[in-house]
């Protein structure tokens, strides 16, 4: 006989988790108005992005002028054309806040938009890895996203990302009056994105109980 030690009787004496594969990318559908669109759940993300394409289709207030520029990490260079303050962001039967860093930059026309930590906390989102769902809430409604998916298909390549560690001010390119504000030390204000991506049309789908007329 072979004597077992404490860890390999701990395995055999208990029944181990199922493995289980990459749940992938969580997607909000949303509209505004006519414009149908879903946005990437990201909560790596402290700020939320929004193309200047998408922009423009909105009939919302001239944006706010800002100074902060983003590295991608190919090391070029990106500036914001502003922020817009106050978006509402319809969710099925929910409508919530939200402030937007609004870049030039190519996206996926379905899913356009990159919701950050302050949409999720807004939101109040609880998000189940295991389950595959997102539950949002406001007040005592709930909604509940639910994500199916074919991980087998799925094939992200990412053209851009932008890295935490690379948020700078960017003397080169402009005198920032505020450097202090990009450092470790101080929390980011959601006006400061550390990364977005540009994905391929092979998204994730979200079912959701919310419906949208065509």
């Amino acid at each position: 006989n072979t004597p077992l030690n404490e860890n390999c009787s701990a395995i055999i004496l208990k029944k181990l988790p199922k493995k289980l594969g990459d749940p992938g990318k969580f997607l909000i559908p949303y509209g505004f108005s006519e414009l149908k669109y879903k946005a990437l759940a990201d909560l790596g993300a402290s700020i939320n992005l929004m193309p200047l394409s998408v922009w423009k289709k909105l009939v919302l207030p001239d944006l706010i002028p800002t100074q902060i520029t983003l590295e991608l990490a190919n090391r070029a260079i990106c500036t914001p054309d502003g922020i817009a303050r106050d978006v509402s962001i319809p969710v099925g039967k929910f409508t919530f806040p939200a402030d937007f860093v609004v870049v030039d930059y190519e996206s996926d026309p379905k899913v356009p938009l990159i919701l950050g930590r302050p949409f999720l906390r807004i939101a109040r989102a609880l998000i189940d890895v295991h389950g595959e769902e997102m539950i949002l809430r406001d007040g005592d409604e709930r909604l509940i996203l639910n994500m199916k998916h074919d991980t087998a298909s799925e094939d992200f390549d990412f053209k851009y990302s932008i890295d935490q560690t690379v948020l700078t001010h960017c003397d080169d390119f402009f005198v920032d009056p505020t450097p202090e504000m990009f450092t470790e030390e101080q929390p980011l204000d959601y006006s400061f994105p550390p990364r977005f991506d540009v994905y391929p049309d092979d998204f994730l789908e979200i079912e959701s109980d919310a419906t949208f007329d065509d």
